[in-house]
């Protein structure tokens, strides 16, 4: 008599697969029920009101709370952040209106009239009936002659400055001037938070400050299309992380921004009206000596209406040689 014994395989584990560098693991395990550890399964927020404090006591105390999800999550959204709703509100609505324009007129600031790449571009994406724009972008970055702190600069310093090969359509003049506003103003929260970021670290708040005279600095208008209902394509800017310094989003009201915890699971940034999400990039990540987490994040519209957003990244001088914490 012989008896037959049945054994379930164990269950092939599953791995959420995202892009990084050649040089690190691009998959990150799904891990569920006891495999499961402690993470962050919604995104903080912020008041950074304290960080314009004249108190340093007040700064201080900002910067240890907003440095703890530096170190947890690597994102946030930031409240009470000193920029006027009515300029965010108008970059937006420019934004749609350039968007919309035919392909041909948007093409007229072509990236690659540019040397340094700034100007218009667009993605596209197969689908079944042949190709979809999957992302419109408009690009440009920091003008020395916009900064709030003009900087002085050598020639080949200036060069540098990649915002001086920005291109701008003539016929619509207030597009340059209120994009170049919002830069100015972003530049100084960007300052703000840098200040905030090395006080967090334990280290004096004007750390940074002699490094970031003349900022590397790219914003762009994004623009990603509805997805056909049943689209397999839905990512409009696949799993990634930053690699800039940090970021500053301004993202419309649809949402579609996810970001991926320790457990291989997205978390929705759902919109909140009035907030910037800000997070670390991987730039941060190592002149903190990894106290700061770049956390990998990704876009989905699946919203099946238009999405818009602006982020606006950060980072030092080109020139400059940029220390790595020891400790924190």
């Amino acid at each position: 008599m012989s008896t037959t014994v049945t054994t379930n395989a164990p269950a092939e584990a599953e791995y959420e697969y995202f892009f990084r560098d050649g040089t690190m693991n691009n998959r990150r395990k799904i891990l569920r029920g006891e495999e499961a550890v402690e993470t962050f399964d919604e995104i903080p927020l912020v008041d950074v009101s304290g960080i314009f404090s004249d108190k340093y006591e007040e700064r201080l105390l900002a910067a240890k709370k907003i440095a703890d999800v530096c170190k947890t999550v690597g994102f946030m959204y930031i409240k009470n952040h000193g920029i006027s709703q009515d300029l965010i509100d108008k970059v937006f609505e420019l934004s749609r209106k350039y968007h919309a324009q035919p392909l041909a007129v948007k093409k007229e600031q072509d990236v690659y009239k540019s040397p340094t790449l700034r100007g218009y571009e667009i993605h596209y994406t197969k689908t079944p009936d042949g190709e979809a724009v999957k992302k419109g972008s408009f690009l440009y970055s920091y003008e020395p002659e916009n900064d709030p702190q003009p900087p002085s600069l050598t020639p080949e310093q200036r060069e540098q400055c990649i915002g001086i090969h920005n291109q701008w359509p003539a016929q619509f003049p207030e597009f340059k001037t209120t994009l170049l506003q919002y830069q100015a103003t972003l530049l100084t929260l960007a300052r703000a938070l840098l200040r905030t970021f090395a006080l967090g670290l334990g280290a004096d708040e004007h750390y940074f400050d002699s490094i970031v005279t003349a900022p590397f600095v790219s914003i762009i208008l994004q623009y990603y299309p509805p997805r056909a209902p049943g689209s397999t394509d839905l990512d409009g800017l696949g799993a990634h992380s930053d690699f800039e310094t940090f970021t500053i989003l301004n993202q419309d009201m649809v949402g579609g921004l996810e970001i991926l915890n320790k457990n291989g699971i997205y978390v929705p940034a759902k919109p909140i009206r009035g907030t910037f999400v800000v997070n670390v990039g991987d730039f941060l990540q190592r002149i903190s000596n990894d106290t700061f987490v770049s956390t990998v994040h990704r876009v989905r519209n699946a919203s099946g209406v238009e999405r818009y957003s602006i982020p606006f990244f950060f980072s030092f001088n080109m020139d400059a040689a940029v220390p790595v914490r020891e400790s924190a």
